[in-house]
């Protein structure tokens, strides 16, 4: 009775196409929907020239073929796909039928959900050019006009007021399954990747005005400028307030409507793409974990919504039209699934036509494969004992400890840093035996205080770079605030210059108990960190080797090694530290040196204790993960083989044969099989209660079921 009441708070012609449906036996509108059923969303991002030959059979075909139960369509804001009534929308003028009601009523009865498309970042220029205050403006006064469409303003009256109007008439017509937003926020470059900098408009510069107490608007953006750190902050409320605001029309047609955008703010999807946009622009690798750190950061940090993590069909911008690798494309597929995800694809135009398909089967193999098996593929845990803290501040120094951690098979959730004492936390952090935070820079006071409690409580930190000497919207505090990591406050810095280094002595081999550590005696240090000094009780290891010469060769030799220390061992009440004084993620993501990645596990198995949950053969090109029923009634390993890589290319991977896998059930196993083929697994069960199991053959992926 309660959810008929809401419903019939909506429009006539909105009821009436929901009942359609419901008496159907077809889709209905389900509140939180994308939380119970498992998705496989296909995004096809429509120009206007795909009307003219629009074809719903095709269209519908398409997607089911593919496997996909839910679509990403566009609707609304740059270009309408429906014959809108408003002003201030430009209509496709290829449009021969309504095409959106179509596609509504036909995926609906196949049972295929509908999220429709809007963009509120443009306005057509004839339209713009009625309404310049809404526009945004650089940094001369000068609006954006790119191949014909203007950029607005967030704080303009088209984001702030008609955008309300556009959905309205929307959500009105069509009984959407969920909104989509693209570009969303403060934009300052374009599809081009020409930067125009913070906007100038009078709007803007009003309301920060207002907001901040009378300063004005920062003209660049540099994190060292105290302005902008209060503009960057001032960009994620405001951000955030328009949000909520559009996310409050929304809820007020249902809510059953998902809300699914680039934010964590007044979403129900928390939208992310795995692509090689940036790496296609830059001239470097695309990130092997992009679409694993996307879905587990999601996941880690907020029990109240799903990721839609999409893996994009195109290279970038520049390459619209040709299809990324086929197996990366996949790989990043299947990294949905591992995480405990469902799966998202995104390309531009329809299926039906694009112009570079050589990866649609590839694509088509992920989705069939979680369809047959999503019975154990949704609503599942990882319970893990490690949590990795991400900050997007320091990115290659997360990126590095991310690729330690997975290379040597430690299984890890990852948590937004600052949703440590929040109330949405799927888990508490001291549900984990180890936290790590790879240069969080930026902490709140009380923040330190939750973390510096977990460690007295049991818990164990490993900590790098300048964690806490940040206040939490970045202002330099110059103070090491975590008083469990067993060092003075006030420390002195050292930035990145060649030839410096990090002596290893011999007692140092003999703590951190790696045998590698025999064949050589020092790592280098070319990044920035800290020179600190001990507490009474806390325990100095590495010394520090100030930079030296490099060249020429008769001059490259050191002087002097001291003993500040790079790394510091400490036990806080119950539970111990693990502190690295200098960005050692940093130094690894970018030369994968051994002896970075042995510093680290040292000082994680040797340490703090810390007993890795699985046991492994497997080489580190095999990237592992674990989900867990909900209900007890299964776990499940998944397993991806990265051998295909060979630089910038990415091609089928190479078997691997007889992986063995070792780990202590949860229950007396019933069976173990492998989910793609369903083969049966013998297992071994060993004295100390560890079952080994052997995978005979690892092709590109795989999932080992256990069944209890």
């Amino acid at each position: 009775m309660k959810q008929l009441k809401k419903t019939l708070k909506l429009p006539l012609i909105h009821i009436l196409m929901i009942l359609s449906f419901v008496t159907s036996g077809q889709v209905q509108p389900r509140p939180a929907w994308w939380l119970d059923e498992p998705y496989r969303l296909v995004q096809t991002n429509l120009r206007e020239i795909d009307a003219i030959d629009f074809d719903t059979d095709v269209y519908v075909k398409s997607i089911k073929d593919i496997g996909a139960n839910a679509v990403l369509i566009n609707v609304g804001g740059i270009v309408a796909n429906y014959y809108t009534e408003l002003e201030f929308q430009y209509k496709n003028p290829n449009l021969k039928i309504d095409m959106i009601q179509e596609v509504i009523g036909r995926l609906h009865n196949e049972g295929i959900r509908v999220i429709g498309r809007f963009d509120f970042s443009k306005l057509n220029e004839e339209l713009a050019a009625k309404k310049p205050e809404w526009l945004y403006k650089n940094v001369k006064g000068e609006t954006v006009n790119y191949n014909g469409q203007v950029h607005t303003c967030v704080n303009g009256g088209y984001q702030q007021d008609y955008s309300l109007v556009i959905l309205k008439e929307a959500l009105t017509r069509f009984p959407l399954d969920g909104v989509f937003f693209n570009m969303i926020g403060y934009q300052t470059r374009d599809y081009g990747n020409n930067y125009h900098g913070i906007c100038q408009s009078e709007a803007c510069q009003k309301r920060f005005h207002d907001w901040s107490g009378g300063l004005k608007l920062p003209l660049t953006e540099d994190n060292k400028d105290p302005v902008f750190r209060k503009y960057s902050q001032f960009k994620s409320e405001t951000s955030n307030e328009l949000i909520f605001k559009i996310h409050d029309l929304i809820k007020s047609f249902g809510n059953h409507i998902a809300i699914n955008t680039y934010t964590h703010a007044g979403t129900d999807f928390y939208r992310k793409e795995a692509n090689s946009h940036d790496a296609f622009y830059d001239n470097f690798l695309p990130w092997e974990y992009d679409a694993a750190h996307n879905v587990k950061s999601t996941l880690g940090s907020w029990k109240d919504k799903q990721v839609s993590n999409a893996a994009v069909h195109f290279y970038g911008y520049p390459a619209r039209h040709s299809a990324d690798a086929r197996w990366l494309t996949q790989q990043r597929l299947f990294q949905n699934i591992m995480y405990g995800a469902g799966l998202d694809f995104y390309c531009i135009g329809r299926l039906d036509n694009l112009e570079d398909r050589y990866v649609l089967e590839n694509v088509k193999e992920v989705f069939q494969f979680h369809k047959q098996n999503e019975k154990y593929l949704h609503h599942t845990v990882s319970g893990n004992k490690v949590l990795l803290l991400h900050d997007s501040q320091s990115k290659s120094e997360y990126q590095g400890i991310y690729e330690i951690l997975t290379e040597n098979h430690v299984l890890f959730d990852v948590m937004e840093h600052w949703c440590i004492n929040t109330a949405n936390v799927p888990r508490e952090i001291e549900s984990y035996e180890v936290v790590i935070l790879p240069d969080i820079t930026n902490l709140s006071d009380e923040q330190c205080l939750k973390l510096d409690k977990y460690v007295t409580s049991g818990g164990k930190l490993l900590v790098t770079g300048f964690t806490s000497t940040n206040d939490e919207i970045g202002n330099p505090l110059n103070k090491i605030r975590l008083n469990s990591l067993g060092v003075e406050p006030d420390f002195k810095s050292f930035n990145k210059e060649q030839g410096t280094f990090f002596r290893i002595f011999e007692k140092d081999k003999k703590r951190l108990r790696y045998p590698v550590f025999e064949d050589f005696d020092l790592v280098y240090a070319w990044e920035r960190g800290l020179l600190c000094k001990t507490k009474p009780g806390a325990e100095s290891l590495l010394g520090f080797i100030p930079p030296a010469m490099i060249g020429p060769p008769e001059k490259t030799y050191y002087t002097e090694v001291t003993e500040i220390p790079g790394l510091i061992f400490n036990s806080a009440g119950k539970g111990k530290t693990s502190f690295i004084t200098f960005r050692i993620g940093s130094l690894y993501h970018h030369t994968r040196h051994y002896g970075h990645a042995s510093l680290v596990m040292g000082a994680l198995n040797s340490l703090l204790e810390f007993e890795n949950e699985i046991k492994t053969n497997a080489s580190p090109l095999v990237e592992i993960a674990r989900q867990k029923s909900s209900a007890g009634q299964f776990e499940w390993f998944g397993l991806q083989n990265h051998s295909g890589q060979l630089g910038n290319a990415f091609h089928e991977p190479l078997p691997i044969q007889n992986i063995k896998l070792s780990f202590l059930p949860g229950k007396k196993i019933r069976s173990v099989k492998n989910l793609p083929d369903g083969n049966v697994f013998s297992w071994q069960t060993q004295e100390n209660g560890w079952v080994e199991i052997v995978v005979p053959e690892l092709k590109a992926f795989d999932i080992i079921l256990v069944e209890y």
